[in-house]
């Protein structure tokens, strides 16, 4: 089962990744894994996934995030919040991916996926800011404050032509296969496809000039396939070996699991291995226990099966005594007569030379008994024992053997029992670890293009827009209000500027009355911690950003010139959830909210921390939820519900 990316892997996965526009959004570790939460165009809250060292993808599995970040976590925190992503790409054809972001400066987060891994973040000159893990290469170390080194740059199997690579391997001390995978870096899996492409013998130590070519040929076949078939999970006996971004030759008769891209594809395996990881990790904790009481179990069977032998052995020497009794007791009496003129020492001497010619096979003077053999079954008879005396003694050892063959069945069934408890111990520990630490997909739902401003439906049915920044609100009114739209502000700066979309209809007086609400929750009055705040509408027409002569408006303000039409905003919100296919998280204004809302949650400015409040807010909100609707609700993500909280501290009022 293949555990990491190899470099043509890399190639593939970057050049889907290059595509995303994206904000970071936090930045979590967890171990050997870091992740970026994302807030991507078009689909909203996506993770990247960063295992060090093994791989690089979206996921859609989002693992839960740790409850106190790392050192590490923090440091990257601390320079890429609220960063941009501008590209993605992979070094040469090397397993090493940079992300270039665009923050308070430009940073390059370097992702090494070869060796033990290691995750670099660098300024613009490559000087390093945080680092996963220090390493040693070429003789110094990698650490803060100083410049990040590039591994030395191999050839790149994609720019190489026929003369240079013919060269390579007819100078290569390894067969033609080697060579490609390892001074080509194609890795044993292309190596090997390479050579099936163009029909060449793997095990070839020189190549002509026009087997160069087919070479040649074939690598650049590999890279124009990429982004055009579809990926691949290939399976053997029904289990993940490996994730490829093409139909490869190689695995033309395994069985295969298409994707769409291979981002999906890399999510699902990798998925898979963690979930593996998670189940052999607990069975490793119970394998000694389990050992220990296995060991007593085939013990316990040994004995059982000796018990057995030995009750069987005992009463059929008992049977054996009673069928020949004449004959043992004649047996009897002829030693017993001997000892009045001879010693047992003596007898046994006699015995031994004429064991060939008689029953009696030997003699024991210090138990005073003699061995015999009857019907081939060899034992012993006690000399001072009569014949029914001397069946009572293996008749005895029969019933001992049998009572412990009874207890030993006993004691066999408890430690099968105890077996099968800590089997059930461990699968009720696998199955709770799993459901708590195993990924949970996430529904990727595209978003309306207003979704990325704060926004609401009002009680009346319209759009209600606001910014979140000052960015934000020069976006709103440039490209989204239209003339017969109604421009809301507060009377203090730092607020949102919201804009009522009217599609031509009247607007009542609920809609301007929530947006009064809306504009005021949202403005830095919610942090001052005010009940109410002036507010005024205005038409479109009246807003500006034209200034007079010597004026200078900043960006995300504007000129409003007119007659304003003045109410107050209360500060109060409501945060509640639509229900259909899934659980919709929707904010605003109280009245709106609740028009609109299955259930939902009232709050005011308050002292409570942004996230207590949401985690409390989906706590509240599933409690009030039916069955169905509560499996829903959960999974909605805390980050996505702090997104809808005005910027300050929060009460919840009902």
């Amino acid at each position: 089962m293949k555990r990491e990316m190899s470099s043509f892997d890399v190639l593939a996965i970057t050049s889907e990744l290059k595509s995303i526009e994206a904000r970071i959004n936090k930045v979590y570790q967890l171990d050997n894994e870091i992740k970026l939460a994302l807030n991507v165009k078009d689909y909203g809250r996506q993770d990247l996934i960063i295992k060090v060292g093994k791989a690089i993808y979206l996921t859609k599995y989002p693992k839960e995030n740790p409850k106190k970040p790392t050192t590490f976590a923090m440091a990257l925190r601390k320079y890429l919040n609220n960063g941009i992503i501008e590209d993605i790409y992979q070094v040469d054809f090397d397993r090493i991916v940079i992300l270039k972001i665009r923050a308070k400066e430009s940073y390059y987060l370097i992702v090494e996926l070869f060796g033990k891994g290691n995750v670099i973040l660098t300024d613009k000159d490559f000087n390093i800011l945080a680092i996963f893990r220090k390493a040693v290469y070429k003789g110094k170390e990698l650490d803060i404050k100083q410049k990040y080194i590039f591994p030395e740059s191999r050839v790149n199997p994609f720019e190489i032509d026929e003369k240079k690579l013919m060269d390579i391997i007819n100078n290569s001390k390894k067969d033609l296969v080697r060579t490609l995978a390892t001074s080509l870096g194609l890795g044993g899996l292309y190596a090997e496809e390479v050579c099936m492409l163009a029909n060449i013998d793997k095990n070839k130590r020189e190549i002509s000039l026009q087997e160069s070519k087919k070479i040649v040929s074939a690598i650049r076949n590999l890279r124009d396939k990429v982004g055009k078939e579809k990926p691949r999970i290939i399976l053997k006996d029904g289990e993940y070996i490996d994730v490829v971004p093409i139909n490869l030759k190689f695995y033309e008769s395994y069985k295969f699991k298409e994707f769409e891209n291979f981002n999906e594809a890399c999510d699902e395996y990798f998925t898979r291995i963690d979930i593996e990881e998670i189940k052999r990790r607990i069975e490793e904790k119970y394998k000694s226990e389990l050992e220990k009481y296995k060991k007593r179990l085939r013990s316990q069977a040994e004995g059982l099966k000796n018990a057995i032998l030995s009750e069987r052995k005992y009463r059929e020497i008992g049977d054996l005594i009673y069928l020949h009794y004449t004959e043992i007791e004649k047996i009897l009496d002829t030693i017993r007569k001997a000892m009045e003129k001879y010693s047992l020492q003596e007898i046994k001497r006699i015995v031994e030379k004429n064991k060939d010619k008689t029953v009696v096979k030997s003699v024991n003077p210090k138990e005073k008994s003699i061995e015999v053999e009857i019907n081939s079954r060899r034992f012993k008879i006690f000399i001072e024992k009569s014949v029914h005396e001397n069946a009572d003694v293996y008749y005895s050892k029969a019933k001992k053997a049998k009572e412990k063959i009874k207890g030993t069945r006993e004691a066999i069934e408890e430690t099968k029992e105890i077996i099968k408890n800590i089997i059930k111990k461990m699968k009720s520990e696998i199955n709770r670890e799993f459901e708590k630490l195993k990924p949970k997909e996430r529904k990727i739902r595209k978003k309306a293009w207003f979704e990325k401003f704060r926004w609401f439906i009002s009680s009346e049915g319209f759009l209600v827009l606001g910014g979140r920044d000052a960015k934000q609100n020069e976006i709103l009114v440039k490209k989204h209000m239209s003339k017969d739209d109604i421009f809301v502000h507060t009377q203090i700066p730092g607020a949102p500027c919201v804009i009522i979309k009217t599609e031509g209809r009247k607007i009542g007086e609920r809609t301007i009355q929530e947006a009064f609400d809306f504009a005021a929750s949202y403005s830095k009055a919610w942090k001052e911690g005010l009940a109410v705040l002036d507010t005024y509408w205005v038409n479109a027409d009246q807003v500006s950003k034209r200034a007079e002569h010597g004026e200078y408006v900043k960006t995300g303000s504007f000129i409003v010139r007119g007659k304003r039409n003045y109410g107050y905003g209360k500060l109060r919100i409501a945060v509640g959830v639509e229900i259909n296919e899934e659980a919709k998280l929707i904010a605003g204004p109280v009245d709106a909210v609740k028009e609109h809302a299955k259930y939902y949650v009232i709050l005011a400015p308050g002292k409570m921390k942004s996230k207590e409040t949401a985690e409390k807010i989906k706590k509240i909100l599933i409690n009030r939820a039916n069955e169905e609707d509560k499996k829903k609700i959960d999974e909605i993500e805390i980050e996505e519900i702090q997104r809808f909280l005005p910027s300050g501290g929060h009460e919840i009022l009902a």
